[in-house]
């Protein structure tokens, strides 16, 4: 029988399964047989998207996204159904035969029976369809998220301070970009109009201001229309009064990359609309951090704040269709993409919606900026344009603000390759530890049942849930890495062969310091089980040395960053416990996979601390029969009397290896 199938969305999610089979059992059950007299109703009938789309197969499929749910038809024949049904709110049943080349009643009484068990019709004299014909809601809608957690205005150029006081880790300015994509840095910041560049989306939520803003339901067509979440209509008038400036920057930034990536002029991928938005979001980005002539939090023109909200839309669909494999496969950088592909995924995928709200532009707005930055039209009333001395200066910051931008995000996929290179660490320690517990002493099996409660949460949980997925991200990262060298007129492309890790003869004291701490946690007194005690030290050796070499690398990306934007050099070395700072900005939820240097730590009871030079390794020292504490959050400029080790004993059992 040629049915709909209906299945139940949700944003980032996979669907439900299929409800054809509770379609089946409802009609049995119910003996509720629809007649051709029978009127129906399609509720909220402006919100549903029709999309035409290939199957795994091949083949043409029709789609409806209907709110939270997706109708399918797979049969060329239905199409005309499926696209008549779109535009339909209230009909009555036998209509139906006449769409299209025309059906017969025995076709179409089964799919709309089966639309009317989904819910995603409606009989027009049910209790509940009553409330659909209601008037569209327009009004004011309450803020959906809670009174800011700031009290004041912070900017990521006070220093070392506002690190610490977030994470209770200080970190140097010179290292920022290695712990805050450089999508994230300008979010705090204040514009003149006195609202932060990243509205309710601030990262980290704890610097976002309690800013007046006005909320409304949405009435744009799609798959916002009228739902829960409202629209911020104080950012969009903004926007709407600053629109002509923010297209002529956009079609300059669009100029200045297609001279730098002449390749795109043939047409657009994946990855090269992403780092085009990230050009984008630079220019307001690199006005804020430059060392020389900064502009100061607060006198940031709002045609730059408006234009990095609109455009940090667009970079997040790209991100969604690169990194996460959940709602459909995710896409190879080199993936030809065009305007209309991008706004048909950014429907089926909800990229519309956020945590808090929807997006406030209108579909207008939306295809015109998407029209000027991708297909290169011209910028309506562009003569016209004022002339701002704030804006004149943006545009002449474009060429620096796309070297800041090819940058950071250089920075950014060496340091964020480290995630797939842990997730396949954990799989074989949890492995290894397994294999040794069915004949070791309970701290064996412990450590097995915390390893594999660990990768149990990261099968389940993360996007690094399968090697194929590790191996997408990475080939995301190395292409993300060689683009931005291309850009940057730079050799260096080769992030894989950059990070490689290398042993020499400089780390066989790690290694042996290695191996007795897990002989003394771990090992049976006989030391029958010295094989197991090396492959698990094996393994954290290997991990140990690539984070060592991803941490060599991105500390040279980001001093090529720095001098670009004239800081001054870290007095300190970044470490391995810095890295995860990013970590400790996200909060603790959602749950996130265990940081493994910390996790060494609590499993062995020792210090480790890893740069791009050197591997410090610090055991407990037992002082007239007592442990000596050491300190889990020791400074990242390391001095031999650093607190919490003993001065004259403890650096005996210090290792660095070069």
């Amino acid at each position: 029988m040629h049915t709909a199938q209906a299945t139940t969305l949700q944003p980032n999610a996979a669907p439900a399964v299929c409800t054809r089979h509770a379609a089946a059992e409802w009609a049995v059950s119910h003996r509720a047989l629809l007649a051709p007299q029978d009127e129906l109703l399609l509720p909220l009938q402006r919100g549903v998207v029709t999309q035409y789309a290939r199957a795994e197969t091949g083949a043409t499929r029709l789609r409806l996204l209907c709110g939270d749910q997706e109708v399918s038809f797979d049969e060329p024949e239905f199409f005309a159904f499926g696209a008549t049904l779109a535009l339909q709110s209230r009909f009555t049943a036998g209509s139906a035969t006449a769409w299209g080349s025309g059906y017969a009643w025995p076709q179409v009484q089964p799919l709309l029976a089966e639309l009317l068990a989904a819910g995603v019709l409606q009989r027009a004299t049910s209790g509940v369809a009553e409330g659909v014909q209601a008037p569209l809601l327009t009004g004011p809608r309450p803020a959906p998220l809670p009174a800011g957690p700031c009290a004041t205005p912070r900017m990521w150029t006070e220093g070392e301070a506002l690190m610490h006081s977030l994470t209770g880790r200080p970190l140097e300015l010179g290292w920022l970009e290695l712990v805050l994509p450089i999508f994230r840095v300008a979010h705090t910041a204040l514009d003149s109009d006195g609202r932060q560049v990243g509205e309710a989306n601030v990262f980290p939520k704890a610097l976002r201001l309690d800013v007046p803003t006005a909320w409304r339901a949405c009435i744009y067509p799609g798959t916002r229309f009228q739902v829960e979440r409202p629209m911020n209509v104080t950012a969009l008038k903004a926007m709407r009064l600053h629109w002509l400036p923010m297209m002529a920057l956009v079609s300059q930034v669009r100029g200045a990359y297609l001279q730098r990536f002449p390749q795109a002029r043939a047409g657009w991928t994946v990855g090269h609309v992403e780092r085009m938005a990230t050009c984008v979001l630079a220019l307001p980005t690199y006005q804020l951090m430059r060392a020389v002539n900064p502009v100061p939090n607060g006198d940031l023109h709002p045609a730059l704040s408006s234009v990095f909200r609109v455009t940090d839309g667009l970079r997040m669909v790209m991100h969604q269709m690169l990194f996460v494999p959940i709602a459909e496969p995710t896409l190879q950088p080199d993936t030809p993409i065009t305007r209309a592909e991008i706004a048909a995924y950014a429907e089926r995928n909800h990229s519309f919606h956020s945590e808090h709200g929807v997006c406030a532009g209108p579909q207008v707005m939306v295809d015109e900026f998407l029209a000027v930055l991708l297909d290169g039209a011209a910028v309506r009333g562009a003569e016209q344009a004022p002339s701002d001395p704030a804006l004149q200066q943006a545009q002449a910051d474009i060429e620096p603000a796309l070297d800041y931008a090819l940058l950071g995000l250089q920075v950014h996929a060496t340091v964020f390759t480290l995630w797939p290179v842990m997730a396949r660490a954990y799989e074989r320690l949890a492995e290894i530890s397994a294999a040794w517990g069915q004949h070791a002493g309970p701290a064996v099996a412990e450590l097995a049942a915390r390893l594999a409660a660990t990768v149990a949460g990261l099968h389940s949980g993360t996007y690094l849930a399968t090697e194929a997925w590790r191996a997408e991200r990475e080939a995301v990262y190395a292409d993300m890495y060689a683009h931005c060298a291309q850009g940057l007129a730079s050799d260096e492309t080769d992030l894989p062969g950059q990070i490689a890790p290398m042993l020499s003869c400089a780390h066989a004291q790690a290694d042996r310091t290695l191996e007795t701490r897990l002989q003394q946690r771990y090992g049976q007194p006989d030391r029958s089980d010295r094989a197991d005690v090396r492959a698990l030290r094996n393994a954290l050796m290997d991990f140990l040395l690539q984070l060592q070499a991803i941490l060599r690398v991105a500390a040279e990306a980001q001093a090529r960053l720095n001098r670009h934007l004239g800081r001054s050099a870290p007095l300190c070395a970044f470490t391995s416990d810095d890295l995860n700072l990013h970590n400790s900005l996200q909060g603790a939820t959602p749950p996130r996979m265990p940081y493994l240097v910390h996790e060494i730590e609590a499993w062995l009871q020792l210090r480790l601390v890893v740069d791009a030079e050197v591997i410090t390794i610090t055991v407990p020292v037992t002082v007239d029969g007592d442990h000596t504490a050491f300190d889990a959050q020791a400074p990242a400029c390391h001095h031999p009397d650093t607190p919490g080790m003993v001065p004259g004993v403890a650096h005996a059992n210090r290792v660095q290896t070069k």
